[in-house]
């Protein structure tokens, strides 16, 4: 089970969300697919559905506040 800080719900899983990616002004089929800190958009589908912008390093799979 894998926690996703809301800042309006607080820690939920991650089932409850969906996540769209990296927020880059780029097409999708162009994202760099970086090893690191990146940030992606996440929708909170059973929750307070509102998009979240959330840092998360891609190397160590774990949310950087």
């Amino acid at each position: 089970m894998r926690l996703v800080p809301c800042p309006h719900c607080g820690p939920r899983e991650q089932a409850e969300f969906v996540c769209l990616g990296e927020t880059t002004p780029r097409e999708i089929y162009l994202r760099d697919n970086a090893k690191g800190p990146v940030t992606e958009l996440w929708w909170h589908k059973h929750g307070c559905r509102n998009w979240l912008r959330l840092d998360r390093n891609t190397a160590t799979n774990e949310f950087v506040s």
